[in-house]
């Protein structure tokens, strides 16, 4: 009897997941601004303190290959916003407050856009950095859709805007004084949710922080500088950390302002967690948490990947991805099939239910299939390209391809190329392009094809029209 019970339990419980799966969920897409890959504790870290994450981690996927499309801000956001490769779009570098370029909507056909189709309401809350024309923008979050825009950038923020009053986010024009930029956006996260749990909904949660310049909280960072001296001795934090660090940077793996901006994080996180559950919508809710590029190389934690940000080696570009709709996805899963950030758009509108698509291909394929625990066909090689239209990083101007386990990197200063296998080196400390000369110059002419097919611009030719 005893048996007979349990087996009609698992089968409804069952039944229920694949009835919910098939009502179209909301997405919530959150996104750190140059979080490492090993900042949180489901990734390794023992330093920062991530409950929240991990919970989330623990109750749904969490991925150990997922790429960025870009090692930088502006191209990966594109690639995200596009499913397209940011090199066929033309913003492969960051947009500062000068520049000429722009995510076009007459032209890019936004996921927002493409959902707002299918019946979804859709918001964006925070950072956007795909036009810095704020005195006559031509390709806002405005002029790409969304029927909401709360807190998006109207002054260039690259170095950081953390407390009210803020300058650099005129609609945050509100709040009480010494107010924290990443709990606002939390709090304007809960609020979009309750009014909108009715219906269909895209929420785009895209986070200033861990963003240099750091900052956080007095109290939080005091916490933090306690945890550092009780592991490195006393007075170690004030030494790298005190009032002559203004920036509050160093070269060191634990940074207590870093670990601060991550706990309101993951605070924010848990909060807009336990709204989704009050709302009585958090099991048929994808809540997708991801980051636009790897930590700054000389600050940020990337555990054992090489370089970080602005880097095409895997310290750039591999991302933590996290993944939870308990009406899909089981519990304490892990997912080693390597995806890209390209691959957001083609599966949103899977789960969207719909086709609805303008302004040309899509370079990503939807991963629906991995987060229902079923498998994927072998993934096409992935391809990244990052020509430093700016010129600012010369030495790193580079095109990579992966394709399987083997990973080739071209250095365009240097006409150098790399050659790593990922499986045995996923640190790329051996280069083994003479020892398979083979395999580097058949993943060279894929890679020279697939520059081609996307028109993508040389570096030469992208300094010489930023240098008129």
């Amino acid at each position: 009897m005893k048996k007979t019970r349990s087996i009609l339990l698992i089968a409804a419980s069952l039944w229920t997941m694949t009835a919910t799966a098939r009502q179209r969920p909301n997405i919530i897409f959150i996104m750190a601004d140059d979080l490492g890959s090993a900042e949180l504790g489901c990734y390794g870290n023992k330093f920062n303190e991530t409950p929240n994450l991990d919970r989330l981690a623990g109750e749904g996927a969490r991925f150990t290959q997922a790429y960025s499309a870009a090692p930088i801000c502006s191209p990966s956001r594109a690639g995200i916003m596009t499913g397209q490769y940011p090199a066929r779009v033309r913003i492969t570098d960051f947009l500062d407050n000068n520049a000429d370029r722009y995510l076009d909507p007459a032209t890019s056909f936004t996921v927002n856009r493409a959902l707002s189709a299918a019946g979804y309401h859709t918001g964006i809350i925070g950072k956007w950095h795909l036009d810095t024309r704020f005195g006559n923008p031509k390709g806002n979050p405005q002029q790409h859709g969304f029927d909401e825009v709360i807190g998006s950038e109207t002054k260039y923020i690259a170095d950081g805007d953390y407390f009210y009053p803020y300058d650099k986010i005129s609609s945050f024009d509100k709040g009480a004084e010494g107010e924290y930029l990443t709990d606002r956006q939390c709090d304007e996260a809960s609020r979009f949710i309750m009014r909108n749990k009715k219906n269909p909904f895209f929420l785009y949660l895209t986070f200033y922080s861990v963003h240099t310049k750091l900052d956080a909280p007095e109290a939080l960072v005091k916490k933090y500088k306690k945890k550092f001296d009780a592991k490195y001795g006393e007075g170690k934090a004030e030494a790298l950390y005190g009032p002559q660090n203004e920036r509050h940077e160093a070269d060191h793996l634990d940074n207590p302002y870093l670990a601060a901006m991550i706990e309101r994080i993951d605070a924010g996180v848990g909060n807009i967690m336990q709204t989704l559950k009050e709302a009585g919508i958090d099991k048929n809710t994808l809540v997708i948490f991801f980051s636009d590029n790897g930590g700054v190389w000389h600050l940020g934690n990337n555990g054992a990947l090489r370089a970080g940000k602005s880097w095409l080696y895997e310290g750039g570009i591999r991302e933590n991805l996290i993944a939870r709709w308990p009406a899909a996805i089981r519990s304490h899963t892990t997912i080693d099939t390597r995806v890209m950030a390209t691959d957001f758009y083609p599966t949103f509108l899977e789960l969207a239910q719909t086709k609805e698509r303008k302004g040309g291909l899509l370079d990503g394929k939807s991963i629906l299939p991995l987060l229902q625990g079923k498998a994927m066909a072998e993934r096409e090689p992935f391809f990244w390209h990052y020509p430093s239209e700016t010129g600012r990083w010369v030495n790193r101007m580079c095109s990579a391809v992966r394709d399987g386990d083997y990973k080739l990197l071209y250095f365009y200063k240097a006409n150098r190329i790399e050659l790593y296998d990922l499986k045995k080196d996923p640190s790329e400390q051996t280069d083994i392009a003479a020892l398979m000369p083979e395999k580097r110059d058949a993943l060279k002419k894929k890679l020279d094809q697939w520059l081609k097919a996307v028109d993508a611009e040389v570096p030469d030719t992208a300094v010489k029209k930023k240098a008129k």
